[in-house]
């Protein structure tokens, strides 16, 4: 029997508790709670790390075991070859979809985090530029073909 349920009963409880801190990445967001965000980041950067160990552990196994190619392991066959065994490893399917289910809800949570993330930055942005006394009106081309704000004599630091 090959040891790789264990793998996927620990990738899914690391995706469970990913999950949850998307859902407090968003709250901190909304509270605009920079040290909750901080830790936040540095627990994902931590389940992240776990779940690539994790994968590794399990290509590792299926190559060991001539299930994928040592040259170019994919999912695929992994899955085809999953499809092809008896019912013993039922556990192993069931425990595979969820965590590919749970990884799919953590990818549209964390998108959905990085357009909170990218509204708030450009908020601040423009937030910025009217304490420094820009206007959008009063923006010229850079050589580069961006634009750059020019300063007016009238900033709110200068007041």
């Amino acid at each position: 029997m090959i040891p790789i349920a264990p793998i996927f009963i620990r990738s899914k409880e690391v995706l469970e508790k990913l999950s949850a801190l998307l859902d407090e990445e968003r709250s901190a967001y909304g509270e605009l709670d920079s040290d909750t965000i901080i830790s936040i980041a540095e627990q994902k950067q931590t389940l992240l790390d776990e779940m690539n160990q994790l994968n590794e552990t399990r290509v590792n196994i299926l190559i060991k075991f001539d299930i994928v190619d040592r040259k170019k392991p994919t999912e695929e066959e992994f899955k085809s070859w999953l499809n092809l065994q008896d019912s013993s490893l039922d556990n192993v399917r069931l425990l595979m979809q969820e965590c590919e289910e749970l990884l799919n809800k953590c990818k549209t949570k964390n998108n959905t985090n990085a357009r909170v993330l990218n509204t708030l930055q450009k908020r601040n942005k423009h937030l910025f530029e009217l304490l420094q006394g820009h206007s959008t009106k009063n923006k010229v081309y850079t050589s580069r073909g961006s634009t750059h704000p020019i300063s007016s004599k009238h900033t709110l630091g200068r007041a």
